[in-house]
């Protein structure tokens, strides 16, 4: 069972808070077309160049952790490529 958006959206919170970027979640919705396949737009405060918005695109086939290893990734990507 896919997870739903509600859920792709609290892993993504709970992954950006973990790694203290002070995020806002602004939302997670289904791709056109794809209802297997999820974006979530997150607001990252702190950030050099304000508004920091970064836009995750998950699986929601996958499962909760592989969801939230995806968003881990993203989110490290992003820290390192603004540091």
């Amino acid at each position: 069972m896919p997870l739903s958006l509600t859920e792709v959206r609290r892993i993504a919170a709970d992954v950006a808070t973990q790694q203290h970027l002070l995020p806002e979640v602004v939302a997670a919705t289904p791709t056109e077309g794809e209802s297997a396949y999820a974006e979530v737009l997150l607001t990252l405060r702190g950030c050099r160049s304000e508004p920091c918005r970064l836009i995750i695109g998950v699986s929601r086939d996958a499962s909760a952790p592989e969801c939230r290893r995806a968003v881990e990734a993203r989110l490290q990507q992003h820290v390192a490529k603004h540091r």
